[in-house]
């Protein structure tokens, strides 16, 4: 092995585990100012709770390994501003931090942890939250009525119909579209605003944070099913608008389809991948039952990594390459 040796200042060439998660956390933290900003300082208390429960879950699963009670990496503050923000704002704050204990406990440490987890932990705790309190998921205030939301504690509302429901019951959403594009209509708290998460996607895939191929593999065949099989009377190009702009679909394409760990490691299989996880989430929403399906999509998608990989592999000729 040859050393080379050069003049300073030394610059480290792409993206580490540090700044991929910093930059992760940073976008989603941006998702809660919009929400901060209307309806005071709920939605940064139940992100907080939910933080910190994943903290803590992690900590006991360092302990249960002898590792000491230390958080190992930022990757909790990642899972748990994911499961605050797939959640309704007014659900109770237990229920994101349930979501975020069962992504740490079940679907990351037992597989060791950080970067060796095959199924994304987020997608594992909402997708446990949606079976286990489906009522609670999936209930929704309406954004138009005047509300004085507590930081903690029960919230008393009036439902909501989300244009995800609307879609669902094949009615077309009598929503403005700037109400789809700044997160103003019924949904969780962090999936509605899609200016907002269009900026968080160029921000992530701009600095090397999340795989854009997976992200365009999702959104592609969810229009491309959206356009050819409208679950409403209407054109193909408002079947995509309104499937695009519903529900927790932009947002699990930006944080949990483009997802650097759980991803195929070809770009062209990071695409299979999101495509395979986007036909998925469209199939579920016409014949699934759970409004919430967009953990369940992302998972199915998952488990079907090693073989992407491994097509992707034979596809490219790889194992006829000697290796060194």
């Amino acid at each position: 092995m040859r050393l080379r040796t050069a003049a300073p200042p030394f610059v480290r060439e792409g993206p580490t585990v540090g700044s991929m998660l910093g930059w992760t956390s940073f976008a989603l933290c941006a998702l809660l100012v919009i929400p901060a900003a209307r309806y005071g300082p709920r939605p940064l208390a139940v992100a907080g709770a939910s933080v910190l429960a994943c903290a803590l879950c992690e900590c006991l699963a360092n302990l249960l390994r002898g590792k000491g009670p230390a958080l190992s990496d930022g990757s909790s503050a990642v899972t748990g501003l994911i499961c605050a923000l797939m959640m309704p704002l007014n659900a109770p704050a237990w229920l994101p931090c349930a979501a975020g204990a069962f992504a740490v406990l079940v679907a990351k440490a037992p597989f060791g942890g950080f970067g060796r987890n095959p199924f994304n932990p987020a997608a594992a705790g909402v997708s446990f939250a949606a079976l286990c309190w489906p009522d609670l998921v999936s209930a929704c205030f309406d954004p138009a009525k005047p509300y004085a939301l507590p930081a903690f504690g029960a919230a008393v509302f009036e439902r909501g119909e989300t244009p995800a429901s609307v879609l669902k019951n094949g009615l077309k959403p009598d929503i403005l579209p700037l109400d789809l594009l700044w997160g103003t209509a019924p949904g969780a708290l962090g999936t509605g605003a899609a200016l907002v998460l269009c900026a968080c996607a160029l921000l992530l895939f701009f600095t090397r944070s999340a795989h854009w191929e997976g992200a365009a593999g999702f959104l592609a065949s969810a229009a491309l099913l959206a356009a050819l099989f409208p679950r409403i009377a209407c054109g193909p190009l408002t079947s995509v608008k309104y499937e695009l702009l519903s529900g927790a679909l932009l947002f699990s394409a930006v944080f949990l389809a483009a997802d650097p760990v759980t991803s195929p490691r070809m770009p062209a299989g990071r695409f299979c991948f999101g495509a395979l996880a986007g036909a998925l989430l469209m199939a579920f929403r016409r014949f699934g039952a759970a409004e919430a399906d967009a953990g369940f999509a992302v998972l199915a998608a998952d488990a079907a990594v090693p073989l992407i990989d491994a097509l992707s592999e034979k596809f490219r000729g790889w194992e006829a390459k000697p290796h060194g």
